[in-house]
């Protein structure tokens, strides 16, 4: 049977592949000369009940598909308005690649807070709330905005809700832009936990005049679509931070942001607190042991390093935006058996709660890119390095290299 079901799977793959790589003239073309026709939305089984989202885990929708003349992938997202006439409606966070949408009541439940909240000023106090609301499928090809679809509108008559915007915390990472990335969102790298911690996130950042900011996503920030009010504050001499969020230093250059987010539920507030440290990295662990010898015992005692062995456990720190931070030159080859060596970066916490380490993309690579611990378990330590070369670290898109000088 097995061998039927191999044989089976390797046909229809070769018709399929004959099948696209033809060029004939009835390969399908989408036709965007007319929009889509509507798509048929079914109503709900107990459209015509009442939805307690507090007891309700989800709610099936299916509808037809759009007609774009051949089998595509085609993208759903499901909208929500209190509104009748589906004005600014609220679109749920999870998207279908079939017309069979098993929608989580969660999802439901927050957009119909946001919806209460934003067009009838509703406060967390007036919840639980009972009103009608309505759905509508939205369907697209991705990539693709002419091929979009709408369906019709089909009426809850009445949804239960209590208020189900999410509780105010500091988001698990922060996207962070600035000159160091052209502002460019696509190009943004990401604050790191602080390990035992999700409140306090750390980050190597170029900074200067023109500023750095931070997003909750991969775009402009997004806090007031959960009704959350960020309230930034920065009182670190030499920096400065503006009502909407532009942290700005008077002295360009590399430092450790840190960012403090803690919530409040009741306001719906988020404050975000600013604090910059010295741009320092280093490196700790018993590869440094044919350099040290028996001067040291215990080689993770980071203090005992830094202040008598800085010069072999130091990198140097760019002066240059697009500069490299460089590491001390390994002192033999890496081994994994005696621990290797590690990175980290001092705040004021134990060196392995903001550690890091670069490694190979593949093991005939010399280019790497730089893994940090956060919250997960602890890097593995760098075993790849070979006497005499240097590692070279790239905190604007987190790369690096394995060298010699």
């Amino acid at each position: 049977m097995k061998k039927i079901t191999i044989l089976t799977s390797l046909l229809i793959g070769a018709l399929l592949f004959t099948a696209c790589d033809s060029d004939r003239d009835d390969n399908p073309v989408i036709d965007l000369s007319k929009p889509q026709e509507a798509l048929k939305l079914n109503v709900p089984t107990f459209a015509n009940s009442t939805y307690d989202m507090a007891n309700t885990d989800s709610i099936t929708l299916t509808c037809t598909a759009p007609s774009y003349g051949f089998p595509a992938t085609t993208t759903y997202v499901v909208q929500l308005s209190i509104d009748e006439d589906m004005s600014n409606p609220s679109e749920l966070s999870t998207t279908y690649h079939l017309n069979r949408m098993v929608v989580p009541g969660r999802e439901l439940a927050m957009a119909t807070t946001k919806q209460l909240t934003t067009k009838k000023g509703l406060k967390q106090e007036d919840f639980p709330y009972e009103t009608p609301a309505y759905l509508r499928i939205r369907a697209y090809i991705a990539g693709t905005p002419e091929t979009q679809a709408l369906s019709n509108i089909v009426k809850l008559n009445n949804v239960k809700t209590k208020f189900a915007l999410p509780n105010v915390q500091m988001p698990d990472s922060l996207f962070v832009i600035g000159t160091y990335c052209d502002n460019d969102w696509q190009k943004a790298v990401k604050t790191i936990q602080v390990n035992g911690s999700t409140q306090n996130h750390w980050r190597m950042i170029w900074m200067d005049k023109k500023g750095v900011r931070v997003s909750p996503v991969q775009g402009e920030p997004n806090f007031a679509d959960n009704m959350i009010t960020p309230i930034h504050v920065c009182n670190a001499t030499g920096f400065k931070v503006s009502v909407d969020g532009l942290v700005t230093a008077e002295n360009p250059g590399w430092y450790i942001m840190l960012i403090e987010g803690i919530g409040n539920n009741e306001k719906r507030e988020l404050t975000l607190t600013y604090r910059f440290y010295e741009a320092a990295v280093w490196v700790i662990g018993p590869g440094l042991n044919s350099i040290l010898g028996d001067d040291i015992k215990d080689f993770w005692t980071e203090k005992t390093l830094r202040t008598n062995y800085t010069d072999y456990v130091k990198f140097t720190t760019p002066t240059t935006m697009d500069g490299m931070f460089v590491s001390p030159k390994l002192p033999g080859d890496a081994k994994s058996d005696d621990g290797g060596w590690r990175a980290y970066v001092t705040i004021k916490w134990d060196w392995w709660q903001t550690e890091f380490m670069a490694y190979p993309k593949d093991r005939t690579s010399s280019d790497c890119i730089i893994k940090y611990r956060g919250n997960g378990d602890e890097v593995k330590p760098f075993v790849d390095g070979k006497e005499g070369q240097r590692v070279y670290l790239n905190f604007r898109d987190d790369t690096g290299v394995i060298k010699n000088e």
